[in-house]
């Protein structure tokens, strides 16, 4: 199915119910039809036709939803930028998708302008807030007309560009078809329904982000986006005032919320379901956020942007498996290879293969890139090498255990940073942790430990070592203990494992 048509089908069933919720404004899903179908006449009108690249360069927001269906309903692929990307790989990103139009906010023009300078045949701008003509609003305001653009499941609907700790970004094509399985296939075990409220904090640009509107519009539910989770109480009152009944989540926003004080005492009964992806959710949050969200069910997941999701671990194993991300989801096969590429039987550590309809078509212009991780399997389908060590159960239940960048080497040893931050975090003390490698010339790799506590609490760093001597191996206790403020994250909210 054509992703656009998750906003058609649900405008038919519920044209005067709230579909999105933004700061004050209310939308509905009439109201978001016509603006898309306005959007998608006014992209044809410019010449945008089937397979174009749309750039959309917005912070969440109506606008952003709407562009999204709009560049979608006029055969286009959005390409989803994140609003606070600078402006030298705003200008590899518009280069290498050769985008014939980039919708953004007046607010962006300093970026744009440096973004373009002396670049040869720049992309038509289409602004929200800007007092020339054409606006974004001139643009949901075009005649609609019926849409001419002849889409398949096999055209693309997006590329999303992954931000890479090093080097260019690489630009994730994902057809319809990749996007439909992975939204059926989510709204299944999550059970979603239209009574389904969910509250989005997370970028719209980033694929999880992107997920919880098209699995929302998906069911006919309704979408309260919020630009950030950097205001955690307004996020609180959000859920309390919206009824909210899903949050979706990673593990920062989490300890941002479960350092707040009496959040216990809250009524969160509306909160049917948490998840959890993008990085791994510390073990000793599994209880406190069943002690805050008592009626809340929590899936923990896994995925990558080349295939949007993977694994869900069923919420009742939550407590018994804290560590691990369940198995597979509907609709896609999983296994994990040796370093010489044979295929794990029973328990064992590998790198995660992934094969099916959920996987992407490749990275954009990058041949090379794509031909390293999209390899056929042994019956000849391709599959995706994702780059992620797991380790196996008996029941086949799957642990991430790290990137296989990220693995440590020390004193000739593999060492997992995961294990180690684990053990950091059950200390009531730390707030965030990040372990990495850095080079030392007798160890190979010395174990660097970075450390952000929790407001008005003291650990020394005498303290941290002998904690982790009584629960690791000699090799694993960092070497280097550095306190912190913060940590270096990603858009999405994931902590940066490059050292720089």
């Amino acid at each position: 199915m054509p992703v656009y048509e998750y906003l058609d089908h649900s405008r038919e069933r519920f044209p005067e119910k709230v579909a999105l919720v933004c700061d004050t404004e209310r939308t509905t899903y009439e109201d978001l039809g016509r603006f898309s179908d306005c959007l998608a006449a006014y992209l044809a009108e410019c010449g945008i036709t089937r397979g174009d690249r749309v750039l959309i360069f917005l912070e969440n927001s109506k606008e952003t939803v709407v562009s999204i269906f709009g560049a979608l309903k006029a055969g286009a692929c959005m390409v989803l930028v994140n609003p606070t990307t600078p402006p030298e790989h705003l200008r590899f990103i518009t280069i290498d998708c050769g985008c014939k139009m980039l919708i953004s906010n007046i607010s962006r023009l300093p970026t744009i302008d440096v973004a373009f300078v002396n670049l040869n045949a720049p992309p038509r701008l289409l602004l929200s807030g800007d007092n020339s003509r054409p606006s974004l609003q001139d643009a949901l305001s075009f005649s609609p007309s019926k849409r001419t653009a002849q889409i398949g499941d096999s055209d693309l609907a997006a590329i999303i560009y992954t931000s890479g700790s090093t080097g260019n970004p690489k630009g994730v094509t994902l057809t319809h078809r990749n996007i439909d399985v992975v939204v059926r296939s989510v709204s299944e075990y999550l059970e979603h329904s239209d009574n389904d409220i969910v509250l989005c904090v997370l970028q719209l640009s980033f694929g999880y982000g992107l997920l919880q509107l098209l699995v929302t519009f998906h069911s006919g539910g309704r979408l309260v986006l919020e630009k950030g989770f950097g205001f955690p109480y307004d996020i609180i009152k959000r859920i309390l005032r919206e009824k909210v009944t899903g949050l979706a989540g990673v593990p920062t926003l989490f300890s941002i919320l479960l350092q707040l004080k009496e959040l216990e005492q809250e009524d969160f009964s509306s909160v049917r379901y948490l998840t959890n992806a993008a990085a791994a959710l510390p073990p000793s949050y599994v209880p406190r956020l069943k002690s805050v969200f008592k009626q809340a069910r929590l899936f923990l997941m896994h995925g990558q942007t080349e295939c949007l999701r993977t694994t869900y671990l069923p919420p009742d194993e939550a407590e018994r498996r804290p560590t691990s991300v369940g198995k597979g989801m509907p609709n896609v096969e999983l296994w994990l290879e040796d370093e010489k590429g044979n295929r794990i039987a029973g328990e064992g550590e590998g790198e995660l293969i992934v094969r099916g309809l959920n996987v992407m078509r490749g990275y954009w212009n990058d041949a090379e890139t794509t031909s390293r991780v999209l390899r056929p399997s042994s019956d000849g389908h391709m599959a995706l090498h994702t780059g992620d060590l797991f380790r196996v159960d008996g029941e086949g239940y799957l642990y991430f255990v790290a990137r296989r960048d990220d693995i440590i080497k020390s004193r000739g040893q593999k060492v997992s940073p995961l294990e180690i931050e684990q053990i950091l975090f059950s200390l009531d003390e730390v707030a965030e942790a990040r372990v990495l490698g850095v080079p030392d010339e007798i160890l190979g790799q010395a174990i660097k430990a970075e450390i952000v506590l929790k407001k008005g609490r003291f650990l020394s760093e005498r303290q941290i070592k002998a904690f982790c001597k009584t629960h690791l191996e000699d090799y694993k206790i960092p070497h280097i203990i550095e306190f912190v403020s913060s940590l270096p994250k990603t858009a999405g909210g994931k902590v940066k494992r490059s050292p720089a």
